[in-house]
C-alpha cells in the first residue's frame, strides 16, 4: 500500500497528539501536522546539501528511520562503443558531475521490517 501526504499527516497528528497533546495542551490537526512536515524537508535537504563542493558530501541521520546521503558522481567523457543489437558502431554522451541522494534504512527500521515479514508469512 502506498501512503498518501494526507494519511501520513493523520498518522502524524495523531501521533504528536498523542504525545504532546497534554504537554502542550492542545489537539494538533492535520494542517498543523502538513506545516510541520512541509518545514522538515527544507531543514534535511540544506543539511544534506552542505559541503557538497566535496567529493564525499556527509550525511543527515534520521533517527530510527536511517540516514539520508549524498553521493557524489563524477562527470564521464563521451565514448565510442556498439549497439549491442545491431553491432553498430555508436556514441555515448558526455555526462555532467551530479550529486544523487541516497538514503539507508536504520537498523530500527530494518529490525521492524523483519519481523514484520516473519508474522505474515507464518
Amino acid at each position: 500500500m502506498t501512503v498518501t501526504k494526507t494519511q501520513l499527516a493523520d498518522a502524524y497528528a495523531a501521533a504528536l497528539t498523542k504525545e504532546l497533546g497534554e504537554e502542550w495542551d492542545c489537539q494538533f490537526s492535520r494542517r498543523d501536522a502538513n506545516r510541520f512536515l512541509d518545514l522538515l524537508w527544507p531543514v534535511v535537504s540544506d543539511l544534506a546539501l552542505k559541503d557538497t563542493r566535496k567529493t564525499k558530501p556527509g550525511s543527515v541521520p534520521l533517527g530510527a528511520l536511517g540516514r539520508l546521503k549524498m553521493r557524489f558522481k563524477a562527470a564521464t567523457k563521451a565514448r565510442k562503443g556498439t549497439n549491442p543489437f545491431t553491432g553498430e558502431p555508436a556514441t555515448f554522451k558526455a555526462k555532467p558531475a551530479t550529486l544523487q541522494p541516497r538514503f539507508t534504512a536504520g537498523k530500527a527500521l530494518k529490525d521492524e521490517a523483519s519481523r514484520y515479514f516473519r508474522r505474515r508469512m507464518k
